[in-house]
């Protein structure tokens, strides 16, 4: 069990553009990980090794946001959206090694002044172990829409997790 913070960027923008004009031309106009589209937040993580190549982990983070709801105005200013996903994170490697490449999925929830929504969180990661019992975890998501106040987005974080007790050998 491990648990720890990280930081992120949610990246509404470039969802949004890859699905209205292609990723050929969000690349060509060099959006894709601009990070002058993103919005920055900060999260709280939650780790527990289900077995040696899958691990459960849940995140409740929050940032200030104009959060595109379809079919909605448009909000114009910032507001804080509070998002929690419960997650696999499916290792090609043990944590034996220095570098454990993995994918993710799961389940999310998000709330934004008064629309509740759910999401599905896909996505790839690395996790680097730092020492005996901690660990950096990079990882990107797309955030795919399962209710109507939701919208696509990039999840980008970067964050450090301890464990709760030693490892047992």
């Amino acid at each position: 069990h491990a648990i720890g913070f990280s930081f992120f960027l949610n990246d509404f923008k470039t969802a949004s553009d890859i699905r209205t004009n292609g990723l050929v031309s969000v690349i060509t106009a060099k959006n894709f990980f601009n990070i002058n589209r993103m919005n920055p937040g900060l999260a709280i993580d939650y780790v527990s090794g289900l077995n040696n190549h899958v691990d459960f982990i849940a995140t409740l983070g929050g940032s200030f946001v104009d959060y595109p709801i379809e079919n909605q105005p448009t909000f114009n200013n910032q507001n804080f959206l509070l998002e929690s996903t419960a997650a696999l994170n499916l290792k090609l490697l043990s944590d034996r090694y220095c570098v454990v490449p993995f994918s993710d999925i799961g389940v999310g929830a998000s709330l934004y002044k008064k629309f509740a929504s759910a999401f599905l969180p896909v996505g790839i990661g690395l996790q680097l172990n730092l020492f005996n019992n901690s660990y950096l975890l990079l990882n990107s998501q797309y955030r795919i829409p399962v209710t109507e106040n939701a919208s696509y987005h990039f999840y980008h974080s970067i964050g450090i997790l301890g464990n709760l007790k030693e490892k047992k050998e």
